[in-house]
């Protein structure tokens, strides 16, 4: 409880206070890249016609670690409501009451605790399990809104009633997870290496990850059971929940692909994102 208390008054996990110019800057960046990474998203095709692929949820992922917590928080929010709105509503996949009690709660929480957890721990297996926890929360968060009152204010939504609602539940959320968790691991470390040269220079580019990369049995160990983990979602619910008539064919394609790409790159998410602390002060 102290940890949540300190990283809302002082989100950026640093002594100095992040200057009210700065946090603006970072949720503008945030919201903008996460918009438009919605936008490009927006023509392909969802599970029950609700929402859309995740893939570029890595842009705010990336400045969760990178700049101050609170403010990718908001900024992701902001995104992701702009991008409901001018690209998904438009095509009746979501509109914008749906995005508030569904996108933006999810958001919210998801990138508050995955930015804490990384600032925190400072290590790749860290950020793989910040990935897979906090992000299938957040995407829970979201399934349950849809689920329980998308009704409401979404009519499509009111279709999904001839759906059990745990399947559905378990639905969205193993399909949302299959298309943010991986991109998450495997486009937040490149980003990282490309942009290393720019932090210092740059006050967004506030917390530079350099975590050590080197790689020891443990770090493997926790990034593999994490990406178990997500195995293991998928898993339950294809083999257990989906049964009898398909909610959505698409995901036996979809999961095989997705959780192959997570089991292969989770132990190498500091392989790519290059030079760490180590390298660093060797360098100096």
């Amino acid at each position: 409880m102290d940890d949540v208390l300190r990283l809302l008054v002082n989100p950026s996990g640093q002594n100095g206070r992040t200057s009210g110019g700065t946090k603006v800057a970072i949720i503008a960046a945030t919201a903008v890249l996460y918009a438009i990474g919605k936008g490009l998203t927006a023509y392909i095709p969802t599970p029950w016609g609700v929402g859309s692929l995740l893939v570029f949820i890595f842009f705010p992922a990336y400045f969760a670690v990178v700049s101050d917590t609170l403010s990718v928080a908001i900024g992701a929010v902001m995104g992701t409501f702009v991008g409901d709105a001018l690209f998904l509503t438009p095509l009746g996949t979501t509109n914008p009451a749906l995005s508030l009690i569904a996108g933006v709660p999810a958001n919210f929480f998801a990138f508050l605790l995955f930015g804490w957890f990384v600032k925190k721990y400072r290590t790749w297996s860290g950020f793989v399990a910040g990935t897979v926890a906090f992000v299938t929360l957040g995407n829970l968060i979201a399934a349950v809104s849809v689920v329980l009152f998308g009704s409401l204010v979404f009519a499509p939504a009111a279709g999904l009633a001839s759906f059990n609602a745990v399947n559905l539940v378990l639905g969205f959320t193993v399909f949302w997870s299959m298309t943010s968790i991986p991109a998450i691991i495997i486009a937040v470390p490149i980003l990282i290496r490309a942009t290393r040269p720019l932090f210092g220079r740059s006050q967004i580019l506030m917390s530079d990850p350099q975590w050590s990369v080197q790689t020891s049995a443990r770090q493997i160990a926790i990034s593999l059971g994490f990406a178990g983990i997500f195995l293991l979602l998928g898993v339950v619910f294809l083999v257990g929940f989906y049964s009898g008539a398909p909610l959505w064919t698409n995901l036996n394609f979809y999961f095989p692909v997705t959780a192959l790409l997570v089991l292969v790159f989770a132990p190498l998410v500091s392989v790519i994102a290059g030079k760490g602390r180590q390298a660093t002060q060797a360098a100096a």
